[in-house]
């Protein structure tokens, strides 16, 4: 049986873990909230570039986005490289495996995914870090891109999917977006604008602008999004630690009272033993 010296170096030490869960706890919580007026912003102009591309589309007949059946796909999946954030991880590996084919591959972003990709036993093409801050985001899209577009580039790949998961009224949703070709029908239901854009350069140089464009705000908001819902799984998970801690604190402080009381009658019983007040 443990002495009531070692339950306190317990207790103690639970409160370090306890203000260690403090601290990420504040982490994931500040971090939540800088990227929920971000992600806003962030769709808003992604729906600026669709409509920049209806647009173009609608008044330039000769440009138009083709439907494509075949070809292979490229899967983007999101997920982190941290720890400490539950199923998030695990989820997307289920979530992809429902959907993915024999044609498609993967490109893996975050090594606690591809550690939960291989554990299952799911092979894919290659793989990137995830961020841990929003600083981060921009310095790991150059890398992506270019890795995205090497393997995009090949002419058996014709479609770009972006898996990731977002927050919608707080809770954790996994997206499976087409990013290119964009997709015709949501391209299509919007409304373009009744006057032809003023341009100086060729339509066609614009509506590839447009789909570069496009692709990097597309990448960037699913960075974005995915490190938001790492932080919500994250911020669910310590929430969950510091309850248990409180809990195991007061169950030492317990048996810390108990047992330093059956010490106390122990040394009574030897001090009344010796013979100590008889003398």
């Amino acid at each position: 049986m443990l002495s009531s010296l070692d339950i306190e170096k317990k207790i103690r030490a639970s409160y370090i873990i306890g203000d260690i869960v403090g601290v990420m706890k504040a982490y994931a919580g500040v971090t939540m909230r800088r990227t929920e007026d971000l992600v806003q912003n962030i769709r808003a102009y992604e729906k600026n570039m669709l409509l920049a591309m209806a647009d173009i589309i609608t008044h330039y007949p000769g440009i138009s986005l083709k439907e494509q059946s075949k070809g292979k796909k490229i899967l983007v999946v999101f997920g982190s490289s941290q720890g400490l954030c539950g199923s998030f991880n695990e989820k997307m590996v289920d979530v992809v495996s429902s959907v993915i084919t024999g044609n498609d591959i993967l490109f893996v972003i975050g090594k606690r995914l591809k550690s939960s990709f291989e554990l299952k036993h799911v092979p894919y093409e290659d793989y990137s870090d995830s961020v841990a801050s929003i600083n981060g985001i921009r310095p790991a899209l150059k890398e992506t891109v270019s890795k995205i577009m090497n393997i995009y580039k090949k002419e058996e790949y014709y479609k770009l999917t972006f898996v990731f998961t977002y927050i919608f009224e707080k809770k954790a949703e996994i997206s499976v977006e087409q990013i290119l070709p964009p997709d015709i029908n949501k391209v299509n239901a919007l409304s373009p604008t009744r006057i032809p854009p003023f341009t100086y350069l060729k339509p066609k140089i614009i509506f590839n602008k447009i789909l570069e464009e496009f692709l990097f705000i597309s990448l960037y908001r699913c960075y974005m999004e995915s490190l938001r819902s790492e932080n919500w799984y994250r911020l669910r998970s310590m929430d969950g630690a510091s309850e248990t801690l409180k809990r195991q604190i007061s169950n030492l402080n317990s048996v810390q009272m108990y047992t330093r009381q059956e010490e106390i009658t122990e040394e009574m019983l030897e001090i009344l033993g010796s013979g100590m007040f008889y003398k």
